[in-house]
């Protein structure tokens, strides 16, 4: 009887052993799926923040390189725009010396004998206020053996200096008022400026 209940205890024991290491098994295994699921998670999660933060970044520099882009536009067209005002005011104080009411004379005369070459021929001539005593003094000797009419000057409060000139009738009409001179001069010098100042070659 007692070899019976000590088989039985063994037997007991023994199932409870395996049963027990089952279990261990089981718990082991559970828990290195876990712990295998948690590194795997934690991989996932470190790549997906890298990921982001390396978008982050890159979006970021793309930023920071259109506005060093925008600044740099900006600078060059602040400086083109003060460039080419400096250079406007330098050709306009330039051609204002250069228009004197002697040379504006002369001007007027070498026209006329080129488009008006008529003793009949009509010329008008509109000057700054100013400068109408002078240019009628001036023109009464450029012109006065060659035309029957003294040209007709008249002062405009629009005009800085130099003149509009025109002949028969207006058919024939020439602009060189200080600003008309101006633009002239600096729509011609203001590209090529451009160039130099950019590293292009200039065409001649």
């Amino acid at each position: 009887m007692a070899e019976e209940l000590q088989s039985l205890l063994d037997k007991i024991n023994e199932e409870g052993v395996k049963k027990a290491e089952a279990e261990k098994t089981k718990i082991i295994a559970a828990a290195q799926a876990e712990a295998k699921a948690i590194r795997a998670k934690a991989v996932a999660d470190a790549e997906a923040e890298l990921k982001a933060a390396q978008e982050k970044a890159d979006a970021l520099e793309k930023r920071v390189e259109s506005a060093v882009r925008q600044a740099a536009r900006d600078i060059i067209l602040q400086l083109q725009n003060e460039l080419e005002n400096r250079l406007k005011r330098a050709v306009s104080g330039v051609a204002e010396q250069a228009l004197t009411p002697e040379f504006m004379a002369e001007l007027i005369r070498t026209l006329a004998s080129k488009f008006a070459a008529s003793p009949d021929a009509q010329i008008s001539v509109l000057t700054a206020v100013k400068d109408v005593d002078a240019l009628n003094a001036a023109l009464k000797g450029a012109l006065q053996s060659s035309f029957r009419t003294s040209p007709a000057v008249f002062g405009d409060s629009g005009i800085r200096g130099g003149l509009e000139v025109s002949f028969r009738n207006g058919e024939l009409y020439f602009d060189f008022t200080t600003d008309a001179v101006t633009d002239l001069v600096a729509g011609y010098i203001g590209p090529r400026l451009a160039a130099l100042l950019a590293g292009e070659e200039v065409a001649r």
